[in-house]
């Protein structure tokens, strides 16, 4: 039986959690050398170890998993090209394809991937650095590996996209669309997805409240009502409301910053927003661009319809952050989260604490603690991580 995050309440659970278990990972390297780390964690014991080291296509700004976990699809900031491995199982991949960028992304490069969770499970990349950003979709055969460049378009010419997110897939009229977020035109792109050929046309594209926000990544609620986007240049989260008719962006309603109300923003460019799998929680990050000071890692408590109730905590990361600082909530819990730095090298495992019963009978926690870390010290690591039990 599918469980809504609204049952989650009527059931009596505040998180789908399932402790007492082994969890497989893998985190790819933002820079060279080349490799995909396959990673385990104990969440009893806390134990975190790597597994195996994977030779890569190229060293991957972004992975990510199709809808069945048989396939890791992988960008690159260093090679114009998409590639796509066969997951053999929780420790073992195999390069299968490695696919160039073509028509209106030529000979770019790209930062993030997403795919489609539902047949037919187009993947889709947006060009990063820009100007001139671009996106692609990439069709897949039958056994989740891609084949080959579906679409390619066009966003502005000061476009640089940084991240994309896709709307819930049970869209009352059947659509599915695809969410940009334009860092260097400070601009939320919404695009409507054709599920027959994978062809993408625009639908809105929605201007931030001031220039030099720099939306970098973002993500829908499963409700497909609201659209929550970490803005680098404000290092601020977002609320923004979407069209019930269209799904694009018709407004920002709530704002909350990353960093303490006293500090100098220039001095910070905050990374990664995620939701926790009941999506009664969401995850952000901030980096610092200091090598004195630490990042920030925020929680905040989301009501069953997906408003931004309140900041359950800010906390310091233990380091600036680097590059990465994405952070990756854990499947099947939303106590844990899984989060990176690449000049360190490490992923971390952290997890909420000090829970009480709050709101609409939701655990409130006050704060959250590294329990584990994984050294990774190759150079190149980590970008970001991705669970694969």
């Amino acid at each position: 039986m599918k469980v809504t995050p609204g049952q989650f309440l009527q059931l009596g659970a505040f998180a789908p959690t399932v402790y007492g278990a082994v969890h497989n990972l893998f985190v790819g390297n933002l820079l060279p050398p080349a490799s995909i780390y396959a990673l385990e964690f104990n969440d009893e014991t806390h134990a975190f170890k790597i597994i195996k080291n994977h030779t890569a296509d190229a060293s991957h700004a972004w992975i990510t998993f199709d809808h069945a976990k048989t396939n890791i699809y992988a960008t690159s900031l260093n090679e114009s090209r998409i590639a796509s491995y066969r997951v053999k199982n929780a420790t073992e991949i195999e390069l299968v394809k490695a696919i160039p960028a073509s028509g209106a992304c030529f000979n770019t490069t790209s930062a993030f991937i997403t795919a489609m969770p539902t047949a037919p499970y187009y993947a889709f990349s947006g060009s990063w650095p820009g100007p001139n950003s671009c996106g692609m979709s990439f069709a897949a055969d039958a056994n989740g590996t891609l084949t080959s460049v579906a679409d390619s378009w066009s966003y502005v010419n000061t476009s640089g996209v940084h991240g994309l997110a896709l709307s819930p897939n049970d869209r009352k009229d059947g659509r599915q669309l695809l969410y940009s977020a334009d860092l260097s035109g400070d601009l939320l792109w919404t695009h409507a997805i054709n599920k027959k050929t994978g062809k993408v046309k625009p639908v809105d594209r929605f201007p931030m409240s001031a220039s030099g926000m720099h939306p970098r990544h973002l993500v829908a609620h499963p409700n497909g009502q609201r659209l929550y986007t970490v803005m680098e240049g404000d290092n601020s989260v977002t609320q923004s409301e979407l069209d019930p008719e269209t799904g694009a962006v018709t407004k920002e309603t709530i704002r909350h910053m990353l960093i303490p109300i006293d500090a100098n923003t220039t001095e910070y460019w905050s990374a990664e927003v995620m939701l926790s799998p009941s999506s009664r929680y969401l995850w952000a990050t901030a980096r610092t661009r200091l090598n004195s000071t630490t990042g920030f890692v925020s929680a905040f408590l989301l009501s069953e319809d997906g408003q931004i109730v309140k900041k359950l905590f800010r906390v310091p990361t233990t380091t600036l952050g680097g590059i990465a600082n994405a952070i990756s909530p854990a499947p099947w819990s939303d106590e844990y989260a899984a989060m990176t730095d690449y000049r360190k090298g490490y992923v971390q495992m952290w997890k909420m604490e000090g829970g009480k019963e709050g709101r609409e009978g939701v655990v409130e926690y006050s704060t959250a603690n590294v329990v584990a870390q994984v050294d990774i010290g190759d150079g190149g690591c980590c970008a970001n991580v991705i669970w694969y039990s």
